[in-house]
């Protein structure tokens, strides 16, 4: 049997068209978001354990209505069965048994690196509200490419672990006009 290939350029290409057809103001990798952001990023244990220098493939940072900002980070991956890894509780499983990092999912699973990056910029720097984001896919026997979404509210308040906020097909909900419904929907604030 051959191996699969991963799609994940083909992802990230996808999720970056539609980020660039809503007119946001994405950095990707190794750009700079801001410098609070990109030190707690550099600071932080990185998806493998090593020492910092962690890269979301996407990362935004958007402001609702009320002038509250919102770190959105966004990690893809090219794999079917690569979304998310949640622990017997439902929630993302990126601790072990005896509370440290779970590595292994950090790095495999969409939505558990991009909740890894959640939490450097809730440990690092002044925000208390992250959207954690993963996205995934393949290529059906048509060669059709096949997508799912993670979106994730991670806080202080959620100790970082992360709550689902809804099923997704596309990213519209970040666009400026959806932004505060979504918000206002999904985290619950007046």
């Amino acid at each position: 049997m051959a191996k699969i290939k991963s799609i994940e350029p083909n992802i990230a290409d996808l999720v970056n068209g539609w980020l660039k057809n809503y007119k946001l103001d994405y950095k990707l990798e190794q750009e700079s978001l801001n410098a609070e952001i990109d030190k707690a990023l550099d600071e932080y244990k990185s998806k493998n354990g090593g020492s910092g220098g962690n890269r979301p493939d996407a990362k935004l940072l958007l402001q609702d209505k009320n002038l509250n900002y919102y770190p959105v980070l966004i990690e893809y991956k090219g794999y079917k069965d690569k979304l998310i890894k949640l622990d017997e509780n439902g929630n993302v499983d990126n601790r072990n048994s005896k509370n440290s990092p779970n590595y292994k999912n950090i790095n495999d699973y969409a939505v558990n690196g991009a909740v890894h990056y959640a939490n450097a910029i809730l440990h690092y720097t002044s925000y208390t509200q992250v959207i954690a984001i993963g996205v995934t896919g393949y290529k059906n026997d048509k060669e059709e490419i096949k997508h799912t979404i993670g979106v994730y509210y991670v806080s202080k308040e959620n100790f970082g672990i992360g709550q689902e906020i809804g099923k997704y097909t596309d990213l519209s909900f970040l666009r400026k006009e959806n932004f505060d419904d979504f918000i206002k929907k999904k985290v619950n604030y007046p």
